[in-house]
């Protein structure tokens, strides 16, 4: 009876966090993890507390005549929460001007070849679920007509669609890949059955938990379930495999309580690199770096806690069943391949310092992107409405400028200012909408409050570029030299404007990230080993992983989202160190009764095969997330995490072992070893 106990209270204990925690709430805006010192975030409040909530969509209607539009516009504008709905008849009395009388330069903004762009602004925020269901109504409004539609809402929806349907998707995916990699590396037909239930428990806990936290961005939410288990996968074989060495001179309790005994040094060491490997993200400002680190160090946790509480519990319970299903082992022995690895191991050593040396280099020359909002593929239908719309209208993208409430002339002249910029499609602002000269207590009231809050006037500015890079960053440094010569505080809000904070508030911490994600990690291998030569080799050969899997796509002249690249490199540092120290501890254990070369075949013949399997379950993770993925941000971070745990695999197994070799006077000197 007492090997239930623990069964029915994690079950219980399940039961009770579905029952007393509330619902997880997935975050798609970014802009909430901006710091609250940047200027877009205090500028999105007081746009909000001042003009209210707002967000807009573009809707191109194919083959209309103009007389059926203004109908079905009228229509349009009796859906609720829909603020206002701009077309060419808000500038020009179609009823009497005809089209061909109307000047080309508003025309084509508005009207082109029959087809019809409207906008619709709402008086909801871009983010409101509720905003689905307008859409839709809009769409049944325009039912029978050919309609793309483009913008912020639209994205949004997109994201939400995409990021429910993807975890369940790529779980499916990646599990069959696991079992079969379980099943060859393991010893009996249901030893991936108790891996699956252990780390399936873990999984559960950490997703429930999740709505401890006011909310969790959809990229951790996306990507979290599937590398929560590849990365926790080795603390069960760890146990699991012990068990099978124990059971041969003992009964099933006593084989269990050895192996957790023996293995609970190694799997906690573990735990603690990945978790220390999240560490250094928590003190981003960009606070996604703590969202990331919060919920994937929860996760670690509960897979920790889950292996070495429940499954020893499990192997016992499931003792019979183990035995009746054991197989031999499918994987071949590495005995020779580790003579002829310590045979070459001088000129792989060489041959991979000079690869690190020249990844190093090539690290350097990267281009990183720093925007993580976008979600959908190229050949999604949101995707080429968008491409429609811009091949025909050209690109749609605002920036709001806020000032403070005051000097007319001041505001006429930073208007002249910003329409002389070459990437300034037009400016809209209460001073060029009418006429300056009338008293503002004579203009429309609905019109006066849309430019003037309480303390700031708003301007609206319609530039024609949206994709991210340098010529992007160049325009908003300038657009705030143009408006800082008129104003000494200002706000500047838009997508644009949000990713230049975001790239300055993530490069002004990059190097503490790294340094301190380097020493957290190289700490803990320390105190494992007593040493401090020991986490410098190890360190070094997965930071070379690290640069080497950069330099790549740089030499490819791929872009890399920076938040990627940091998330990437704490499980690299955090996780895959773990294959390096099951090596270099298997190394020391065998140098210890042995000489050097005896160690070095060993220890390869002994650990490669957890190595190899442990690597390529989080390959096939990383690489799975990233051909699957239809989340831009995901799929970056999964081609990274894909190469980097392939290459982290290799450099563990063809440079660690020879720099161990080839280092062994160095490093072995506290230690008591056999001679040569």
């Amino acid at each position: 009876m007492k090997k239930w106990i623990t069964p029915i209270v994690v079950l219980l204990l399940l039961i009770v966090c579905v029952i007393t925690i509330p619902q997880t709430t997935v975050n798609y805006d970014m802009t909430k993890y901006l710091p609250d010192h940047s200027l877009t975030k205090q500028g999105l409040k007081i746009l909000a507390s001042e003009f209210g909530k707002e967000s807009s969509i573009q809707v191109l209607v194919m083959d209309i005549e103009v007389n059926h539009l203004v109908e079905l516009k009228q229509a349009i504008l009796e859906v609720e929460n829909i603020r206002s709905v701009i077309w060419l008849d808000d500038y020009v009395d179609v009823s009497s001007v005809p089209i061909f009388a109307i000047d080309s330069s508003i025309l084509q903004e508005f009207y082109q070849e029959g087809d019809a762009l409207l906008t619709i602004v709402f008086s909801q925020d871009g983010y409101d679920v509720t905003l689905e269901e307008r859409i839709r109504q809009i769409e049944f409004i325009l039912e029978g007509y050919t309609i793309h539609l483009r913008g912020e809402v639209i994205n949004n929806i997109t994201s939400r669609n995409i990021a429910s349907q993807e975890i369940i998707k790529i779980i499916f995916l990646i599990l069959p890949v696991i079992i079969g990699l379980l099943i060859l590396s393991g010893h009996s037909w249901i030893e991936p059955l108790l891996v699956l239930i252990t780390l399936g428990i873990a999984v559960v806990f950490n997703v429930v938990t999740n709505g401890l936290y006011s909310q969790i961005s959809f990229i951790t939410q996306t990507m979290s379930l599937a590398l929560q288990l590849a990365l926790s996968i080795d603390y069960a074989l760890f146990l699991i495999h012990r068990f099978y060495d124990e059971r041969e001179s003992k009964d099933a309790v006593e084989a269990s309580k050895s192996a957790l005994k023996h293995s609970f040094k190694p799997i906690t060491i573990s735990a603690l690199t990945t978790i220390a490997g999240f560490g250094a993200l928590a003190i981003m400002n960009f606070s996604i770096g703590m969202d990331i680190a919060l919920v994937l160090g929860k996760g670690i946790l509960f897979s920790y806690l889950s292996t070495i509480l429940v499954l020893p519990v499990l192997l016992v319970v499931m003792d019979k069943w183990i035995i009746a299903t054991k197989h031999r082992r499918f994987f071949p022995s590495f005995g020779f391949i580790a003579k002829i690895q310590r045979t070459i191991a001088l000129p792989l050593v060489i041959i991979l310092i000079s690869l690190i040396g020249i990844g190093f280099v090539g690290q350097l020359q990267t281009t990183y992107l720093y925007s993580t909002s976008s979600a959908s593929a190229e050949d999604s239908v949101s995707s080429r409405d968008a491409l429609m719309i811009e091949e025909r209208f050209g690109v749609h993208s605002q920036l709001v400028i806020l000032l403070p409430n005051g000097d007319i002339n001041q505001e006429i002249a930073l208007v002249h200012s910003l329409e002389l910029h070459p990437h300034v499609n037009g400016v809209f602002a209460l001073v060029n909408q009418t006429d300056p000269s009338i008293p503002r207590e004579y203009l429309p009231s609905s019109l006066v409050s849309y430019f003037v809050g309480t303390t700031h006037s708003r301007m609206i500015i319609s530039v024609d570029l949206q994709k991210e890079n340098a010529e992007l960053y160049q325009f908003i440094n300038e657009i705030k030299q143009i408006i800082g010569s008129e104003y000494e505080n200002y706000y500047l809000v838009g997508e644009a404007s949000a990713i230049v904070d975001i790239r300055d508030s993530v490069m002004s911490q990059s190097l503490l990230i790294t340094v301190l994600t380097i020493f957290a990690v190289g700490s803990i291998v320390g105190i494992i080993f007593k040493s401090i030569k020991i986490p410098v080799i190890i360190v070094a050969t997965i930071l070379g992983s690290i640069w080497i899997n950069v330099s790549i796509l740089a030499i490819q002249d791929i872009q890399v989202l920076y938040i990627g690249y940091l998330v990437v490199m704490s499980i690299q540092l955090g996780a895959t160190i773990d294959y390096a120290v099951l090596f270099t501890h298997r190394y020391m254990e065998e140098r210890a009764v042995k000489g050097k070369k005896d160690a070095f075949e060993e220890a390869f013949t002994k650990s490669s095969v957890s190595i190899l399997i442990s690597g390529s379950i989080l390959t096939v993770v990383g690489f799975f997330e990233g051909f699957f993925s239809q989340i831009d941000s995901v799929k970056q971070i999964g081609y990274l995490l894909g190469s980097g745990a392939f290459i982290s695999m290799l450099m563990i197994l063809l440079l660690l072992p020879g720099a161990l070799y080839y280092f062994d006077r160095w490093i072995i000197k506290k230690f008591k070893v056999t001679s040569e």
